[in-house]
């Protein structure tokens, strides 16, 4: 089964619509949902809709950033809840935070498994990597947060980053997605109206990191 893999959207539906199109041309037929739907980009509930919308099967699991949108306290994390509903809300943070992927030997994360928030790199140490990486037992792992697509071998397993749909920070403006099929994994990019997201966030109303996202988009660095 051919599936795309999707991490790290933040709200960016213009990406998102883009990256579905292409898997859709490719005869994706389910999706795997590495978290971080909502946070920071101009579309938060546009974005949560549009893959519940999806006609296609999915598995889904929480980000970091989706659980500071259910936890609450974070200005980001509140802007994108008050426009996502209490219902979209409960969704995000009650989904689970890593999940097997029998049919392609895999297992998906947000970061590692062991955190939603620690930073596995392309350069971090191997032996720093493997630490994060202890007790997996499958050959892929499937990891984002970091925004940086890449693959690595950690001690023989395979840790492939999509990268991100929705912020890339490699310099790179094309939304960063991957095809998994059979365990196989090969990395896209996906161009984009990046000046129809940038149109959409100058009309967000009382964004709080407005100028934040907006270099963001501009410069795909962090």
């Amino acid at each position: 089964m051919r599936e795309a893999v999707l991490f790290d959207i933040h709200g960016n539906v213009d990406a998102l619509e883009a990256v579905l199109a292409e898997a859709d041309d490719l005869g994706c037929a389910g999706l795997v949902l590495g978290g971080d739907y909502a946070f920071l980009g101009p579309a938060p509930a546009e974005c949560v809709d549009r893959l519940r919308d999806d006609p296609r099967p999915a598995v889904a699991i929480r980000g970091n950033t989706d659980r500071m949108i259910a936890e609450g306290g974070d200005p980001i994390g509140e802007w994108a809840a008050d426009r996502l509903g209490p219902e979209r809300v409960r969704w995000l943070g009650g989904l689970p935070g890593q999940a097997h992927l029998s049919r392609h030997a895999a297992l998906l994360v947000h970061a590692t498994p062991r955190s939603d928030e620690e930073r596995l790199l392309p350069d971090t140490p191997d032996p720093q990597a493997a630490a994060m990486l202890a007790g997996v037992d499958v050959p892929t792992l499937l990891c984002g947060h970091v925004h940086l697509q890449h693959r690595r071998t950690v001690d023989g397993l395979e840790v492939v980053n999509p990268g991100s749909v929705g912020f890339p920070f490699d310099g790179d403006p094309r939304a960063a997605w991957a095809v998994i099929e059979d365990g196989a994994v090969e990395l896209r990019r996906s161009a984009y109206d990046v000046e129809r997201a940038l149109d959409r966030l100058a009309t967000a109303v009382s964004h709080p990191e407005r100028a934040l996202a907006e270099r963001r988009l501009r410069t795909a660095r962090a």
